[in-house]
């Protein structure tokens, strides 16, 4: 399988990188994200509703959907008990597993998510001006705490998993600790708002079903999120700042890059395109009579959600050891070389052989689901 000639340049990159250390795209077996395990607990359809790949869909997005809830509350309980007695440690940890959780589900770019730009309020990214470090940073400054009408009441930039990364990890925490009435507050009143925003996500999304269900464009609108998530794992997530889309490198062009998480995002992405994705997809496939396209995009998409699991460092990590100048360093560089790789190959499948198979034109504008 090859990657689509638009990508060949940057692909080309990539794959000059892996040159020099030898190393082969694939591998066996499966995984899943961490935070990812108590949604799959649940993945059984009724049979019912086995006859249309939107009927699987709306199952399947549900339940990440809910992990998305189920997370953020134990976030955000985490987040109020913080206060006084701090284990960043954990924090850190219920964060991760949020942030993976809304990953899982970040394909779904139509319906509730839409509403209120609730995929904003979740994630404010990209962030090239550092809207997000500037605007906790003026909250650290003020006078009184911050409380949950604020937040939802701010702009997108202080109301996310980013925000909560700031104040996590930033060097702006230098002279605070979380456990202080104004970070504790604020990280508090952060946590309630995504709660909300989650909650009513869960909500609406069973609200959506009836319309849903009964609108034959909303399979093109569910491939089409699919494949403008792989777009920007492949373009934005990786190749920008890996220096593969014709600039130089820039780690700060990154995801998560104050935590390092960066890898560990797209792998909760994959995750999710493997649960919540590929079931109706293989569905719609096998009724269109293309099941073995359907078999080759699971395998591909497991060759690279393992790659991206087998992957111990982080984008700005990676880079950081490329310029030290160290004869060791370019390998993690060339991981996520292969990495972006096996992404290319991945999208390339989807947009390239199955989208036409399917009958969908490239072009389609999700937001048009009616």
């Amino acid at each position: 399988m090859t990657t689509s000639p638009r990508h060949s340049g940057s692909a080309l990159a990539a794959a000059l990188l892996l040159a020099t250390a030898g190393l082969t795209l694939g591998g066996p077996g499966t995984a899943l994200a961490q935070g990812s395990s108590d949604a799959s607990a649940d993945t059984t359809h009724d049979a019912e509703n086995e006859s249309t790949p939107r009927s699987v869909w709306h199952h399947d997005i549900g339940l990440g959907y809910r992990q998305l809830a189920s997370r953020i509350q134990a976030l955000a309980e985490r987040l109020k008990a913080s206060c006084g007695e701090v284990d960043r440690p954990a924090l850190r940890s219920e964060w991760l597993a949020a942030y993976q959780a809304w990953q899982a589900v970040r394909f779904v770019d139509f319906g509730p998510i839409e509403v209120d730009s609730r995929a904003w309020q979740l994630q404010f990214w990209p962030d090239a001006k550092n809207l997000v470090g500037t605007r906790v940073g003026a909250r650290l400054r003020q006078d009184a705490p911050v409380s949950a009408d604020d937040i939802a009441e701010a702009g997108v930039a202080e109301q996310g998993f980013p925000a909560l990364e700031v104040l996590l990890y930033d060097d702006v925490m230098a002279s605070h600790s979380l456990g202080d009435p104004l970070p504790c507050a604020l990280a508090g009143a952060i946590g309630s708002h995504l709660v909300a925003v989650s909650d009513a996500v869960v909500a609406d999304w069973q609200a959506f079903a009836p319309h849903y269900l009964a609108t034959d464009s909303y399979n093109e609108a569910t491939l089409h999120g699919a494949m403008q998530s792989l777009e920007i794992l492949e373009d934005k997530r990786l190749g920008e700042p890996l220096g593969l889309m014709g600039a130089a490198p820039n780690a700060y062009r990154a995801e998560a890059w104050r935590s390092g998480q960066s890898v560990a995002l797209a792998a909760a992405s994959l995750a999710g395109l493997q649960q919540y994705f590929e079931p109706g997809l293989a569905t719609w496939l096998d009724q269109a009579g293309h099941a073995e396209l359907g078999d080759a995009f699971a395998r591909q998409l497991e060759d690279t959600l393992d790659q991206a699991e087998a992957i111990d460092t982080g984008i700005v990590d990676a880079l950081a050891d490329h310029s030290d100048g160290d004869s060791s360093s370019p390998a993690a560089q060339q991981e996520l070389a292969a990495l972006y790789l096996e992404v290319a190959q991945l999208r390339a499948l989807l947009d390239d052989q199955i989208a036409p198979a399917l009958g969908v034109v490239k072009g389609f504008n999700s937001s048009d689901g009616d």
